[in-house]
């Protein structure tokens, strides 16, 4: 099974089971820095917006295959697309618009997102306060990988 599908597995998996057993969610992962193990809401907490800022992304961690990273977006995204890269997002806070390709549609917390490269997105956020999402990208994001949509 090649590691991207397995990552969203997993990632699937632990949404649905999340609070099966009586327990507060959690993002618990293994990186080359080590393991990263915290409540939902403190990775969530890891993403916070300045006043006047509208989008802010906070790299987790990354290794030779992926990178990790909380996303804050005050009012919303222009529809984009990544080239390069394909993209798995989780909304940890938040509900709003998600338009995937030519479609949009309503979501909310726990909502996941698979966008292959090259497919259009946008989010836009219609919660009161910002929306906070866990994003990984494969392979690891550049930063330059982004492009507006036609």
């Amino acid at each position: 099974m090649r590691r991207r599908t397995l990552v969203l597995w997993v990632l699937g998996a632990a949404l649905m089971l999340g609070c099966a057993g009586g327990g507060a969610p959690v993002f618990d992962g293994f990186f080359p820095g080590g393991r990263l193990a915290v409540p939902l809401q403190a990775l969530a907490d890891r993403a916070v917006l300045d006043p006047g800022e509208g989008f802010r992304v906070v790299e987790i961690s990354r290794d030779t295959e992926s990178s990790h990273h909380v996303v804050a977006i005050r009012t919303g995204e222009t529809p984009h697309r990544h080239d390069r890269h394909d993209l798995m997002v989780v909304l940890l806070e938040g509900h709003g618009t998600w338009r995937l390709g030519a479609e949009t549609r309503a979501v909310g917390e726990g909502s996941i997102f698979y966008v292959p490269r090259g497919t259009v997105h946008a989010f836009v956020n219609e919660s009161d306060a910002p929306a906070k999402a866990y994003a990984v990208y494969f392979p690891p994001f550049d930063g330059t990988d982004r492009a507006p949509a036609d």
